[in-house]
């Protein structure tokens, strides 16, 4: 992809620690997943992994808010993060198992958990499932965005990022 303008777009989120305000993140999500050009089986697959993320966050955090941050990083691929503070939890709890991992298998390229260091956090990348028309097909120029609102309160195995 020699010559192409590959602009690296960053999206920031940060919402309360409660359920009800995951619906704002896989809105966000979708708008973001609209700016890498991804087609509609890839942004529900992006929301449904950022949806699994963030409850895994309020599950493991301390009621703190959930600090999220979406890359666009080329035409059709995006990286997403979340952390919060970290509730008491024993070792072993950030190991995911049964049907998330399945969802998460299924629904985005790589994904990693981590609980340590008072930080509870993930990471997912996630490829459209065009993406190898898009790099050849559009060049990705899109302007940074800030998003900032304050809360009330299969595509294969897994593999760590």
């Amino acid at each position: 992809m020699a010559g192409r303008r590959i602009h690296e777009a960053t999206v920031t989120l940060t919402i309360g620690a409660v359920h009800r305000e995951v619906r704002i993140v896989r809105l966000v999500a979708t708008g973001v997943a609209a700016m890498a050009a991804f087609d509609l089986e890839s942004t529900e697959d992006l929301r449904i992994a950022v949806d699994e993320a963030c409850v895994w966050l309020i599950e493991h955090g301390d009621g703190s808010p959930l600090r999220l941050t979406f890359v666009t990083m080329e035409p059709g691929r995006l990286r997403v993060t979340g952390e919060t503070g970290l509730g008491p939890y024993t070792p072993g709890d950030a190991d995911l198992t049964g049907l998330v991992a399945q969802i998460l298998a299924a629904s985005c390229d790589e994904h990693s958990f981590d609980a340590a260091n008072g930080v509870a956090r993930f990471t997912l990348l996630s490829t459209a499932h065009d993406a190898a028309v898009l790099s050849t097909a559009h060049d990705a120029v899109v302007p940074g965005a800030v998003v900032r609102g304050a809360g009330s309160g299969a595509r294969g195995a897994p593999e760590s990022v």
